[in-house]
């Protein structure tokens, strides 16, 4: 999981600037000056700390109320179906859509993010149950319609259970 927080924190987001950023340089790292207004892409863990020093705010990244109630009700409506396929970028843009409910001060958010994380815990068990019908079926399946962190997931599930099959089969003779 650390690997895929690093990812996380790593991935380039759009930000607003609220205030004028200074240029900014570093070794291994250059952010150009910005007006007011002026909208730019950092990663997420430079999106923080320019959040947190009042300079910017995101311009996009998170999952909106709408899309965690489509993606949930998509997800409950069809529990044992094939995986419907998930708003681009899901975990990550969820990653981020918690983090900046974890960072907010304000009440309502908090309660809101409770909301959110229910129904995040809702999809994601729902997904993996339909990636363990999918591993363990003989044949492999087209895995096009699952997120990378799934495919990941489908992957290594789909293995283990055919060796386990081989080996069972062995064991009966076959």
């Amino acid at each position: 999981m650390e690997a895929l927080y690093f990812e996380f924190e790593n991935m380039p987001v759009r930000i607003v600037a609220t205030r004028k950023i200074p240029e900014i340089k570093t070794p291994g790292l250059d952010i150009k000056e910005a007006d007011e207004g002026m909208e730019l892409t950092v990663n997420l863990w430079i999106a923080w700390e320019l959040i947190e020093a009042g300079l910017a705010r995101l311009s996009d990244g998170g999952i909106s109320d709408e899309q965690w109630t489509q993606t949930h009700y998509r997800e409950r409506v069809q529990p044992l179906g094939q995986p419907t396929p998930l708003p681009e970028d899901f975990y990550s843009r969820a990653y981020v859509t918690f983090k900046q409910a974890e960072k907010s001060a304000r009440d309502e958010t908090r309660r809101a993010s409770g909301r959110m994380k229910g129904r995040y815990r809702d999809i994601v068990e729902s997904r993996i149950a339909k990636i363990m019908r999918l591993a363990s079926a003989e044949a492999k399946a087209d895995s096009r319609g699952l997120q990378p962190e799934e495919a990941v997931l489908y992957d290594e599930l789909h293995k283990i259970i055919e060796r386990w099959r081989s080996e069972m089969r062995e064991l009966g003779g076959e």
